[in-house]
């Protein structure tokens, strides 16, 4: 969204009120965003000092890391940011400020890519999911499965046939 900033930079307004959607960036890897991206938030004008302050909801779905059950879940972002002109900066290629042109900010770029570095890569369906067997696949959060527990290291095979002598 290029959201007009004309009025804090004549010092009518102290804020700028900021609600729209934008769609979501592109799936990746068991990822899928279903919904487009709630933006939520304001741009401050502290006596010549702006940020952007936002919060952005994004609904998606994926699959639990150690059970593979479906995960529906919505990721929340603050984001905050500075603003400044583009004079006032003597690097323009400065990551840490969105850069001011025609009096207008781009906000959708630098949120974008924010959203993309905080993503999580894995989720969980709950905190003390205890996954699939390693040897049956059963979902152990359904119950046990009947593989035995204790297993022996076939090298050390060998070894047990002499205690048990």
């Amino acid at each position: 969204m290029v959201l007009d900033i004309g009025a804090l930079l004549r010092g009518e307004k102290d804020t700028v009120d900021i609600d729209y959607m934008i769609d979501p960036p592109e799936d990746f890897d068991d990822i899928h965003f279903t919904g487009k991206v709630s933006v939520k938030g304001r741009v401050r004008n502290m006596a010549g000092y702006m940020t952007l302050e936002v919060t952005a909801l994004l609904p998606f779905s994926t699959h639990c890391a150690r059970c593979c059950r479906e995960i529906v879940r919505e990721f929340r972002l603050d984001f905050s940011k500075c603003i400044a002109g583009k004079n006032t900066l003597q690097n323009e290629d400065n990551d840490d400020y969105i850069i001011i042109e025609k009096n207008c900010v781009d906000i959708d770029p630098a949120l974008l890519e924010a959203i993309l570095l905080e993503f999580p890569m894995t989720f969980l369906c709950k905190e003390d999911c205890r996954g699939l067997c390693p040897k049956c696949g059963k979902d152990l959060n359904e119950g046990d499965c009947s593989c035995p527990k204790k297993e022996i290291d076939p090298r050390l095979e060998i070894l047990k046939k002499l205690l048990d002598k």
